[in-house]
């Protein structure tokens, strides 16, 4: 049999377009179900009262993603293309990367819309569909941050707003067999939120997957798979369909892990804390991504700092130094301060786990029986190869 991996937003076969329908069917029966009583699937008892609330809630930070290209007369309205969910409070919203991006190409879609559910008017007191620009990408991993900059007549928003936001879960616990619950606005769903249950089938700590047999079709991709507290501990990306020549066997849902959102938004703050714009955004991303880095700013490039220690007495390197970045002027080094850091190898080498914009920082260093090293540097493509120097203790 062959397995095939497809994006969502791939055009399935007519054998699993067919299998699909049939799985959708069998899909609601299973999440009605569950809804409504404590029997069901011994993999599948059934989520609580109290798990269907938090879940509810969560619905409200996903919404359906609409793109638009300007001068296209052949479709002058938008279209929807995927969902995508609301991570931050400010307007930060994660989805795949590509939801916002053509087919086949690097470019970005000349609007990018985000429309909220409208079922719970309390939140709103304005426009439910509003702009985005990009953000923040990730190649690797087919994700993409962007934030919401403005109505969708171009009003821009108070600085007052604030967007009912998901909670990002610990989901490197996530188990075999653990609830999940898949949000989105599958394309053939309609214009409003739709959810469905599953389990966790498996999950892929080098790949960096977690598997689920929850329904995921065209237009799920980007939205929230939730847990029974109602986090986000995956973004649904991808389906694998197991088929022959003749028939279709299944299909397993792929979803990226939460926890690589989470790093994004921290390179998000570590951007903002170094004073850089992010909510200003090409039309596309970056031509040239950086291969050391993970995620990609949209307009801002980030770099790897790579270096060498050596002792001041006599200029031999130094291994097992700790090296940190932080932020400039800081005194303490702490979750908030750090923004990157790593270690020396026995020739004194050394490379930081994350890259960060250009900018200048506080560069530390500390090592048994030297002094502590600290100093204001300016990180740029230049000087992105430091040289230290350790001083032995008195």
């Amino acid at each position: 049999m062959n397995r095939q991996a497809r994006p969502i937003k791939a055009t399935f076969s007519v054998r699993a377009l067919a299998w699909l329908a049939l799985a959708s069917g069998l899909a609601l029966a299973q999440a009605q179900s569950a809804l409504t009583s404590p029997q069901s699937d011994p993999k599948r008892p059934g989520i609580t009262q109290e798990a269907r609330a938090r879940v509810r809630q969560a619905m409200n930070a996903v919404g359906l993603v609409l793109v638009r290209n300007a001068g296209d007369t052949a479709n002058p309205q938008p279209w929807s293309r995927g969902s995508a969910v609301v991570v931050r409070e400010d307007g930060i919203v994660s989805t795949n990367l590509h939801v916002v991006i053509q087919d086949k190409t690097d470019r970005v879609y000349d609007e990018l819309l985000f429309s909220l559910p409208g079922d719970k008017p309390s939140f709103w007191s304005g426009p439910r569909r509003y702009r985005m620009k990009l953000v923040l990408t990730s190649r690797e991993y087919d994700l993409a941050l962007l934030r919401i900059v403005s109505d969708e007549a171009n009003r821009a928003l108070p600085p007052s707003m604030i967007f009912p936001a998901i909670r990002i879960g610990n989901s490197r616990q996530v188990q075999v067999l653990d609830d999940v619950t898949i949000i989105g606005f599958p394309e053939k769903g309609g214009s409003t939120v739709t959810a469905n249950l599953g389990v966790v089938e498996g999950t892929d700590v080098a790949g960096n997957w977690i598997k689920t047999d929850a329904r995921l079709i065209h237009g799920n991709s980007g939205g929230a798979a939730v847990n029974n507290d109602g986090e986000l501990i995956g973004i649904p990306s991808k389906v694998v369909v197991d088929e022959d020549k003749t028939r279709t066997y299944g299909a397993v849902g792929f979803l990226r892990p939460a926890h690589l959102v989470a790093a994004m938004l921290k390179d998000v703050r570590n951007m903002e804390t170094a004073g850089l714009s992010v909510d200003a955004a090409p039309s596309r991303p970056p031509a040239n991504h950086n291969s050391s880095s993970t995620t990609t700013a949209a307009n801002t490039p980030v770099i790897t700092v790579r270096g060498v220690v050596r002792s001041a007495a006599d200029g031999k390197p130094i291994g097992g130094v700790r090296i940190g970045l932080i932020r400039l002027g800081s005194q303490d080094v702490n979750e908030v301060t750090l923004l990157t850091w790593g270690g020396t190898n026995p020739d004194g080498q050394f490379e930081l786990n994350r890259p960060v914009p250009a900018g200048r920082y506080t560069l530390m260093a500390r090592a048994l029986g030297y002094q502590v090293f600290s100093r204001d540097v300016e990180i740029d493509q230049k000087s992105a190869r430091l040289a230290i120097e350790l001083r032995p203790s008195s």
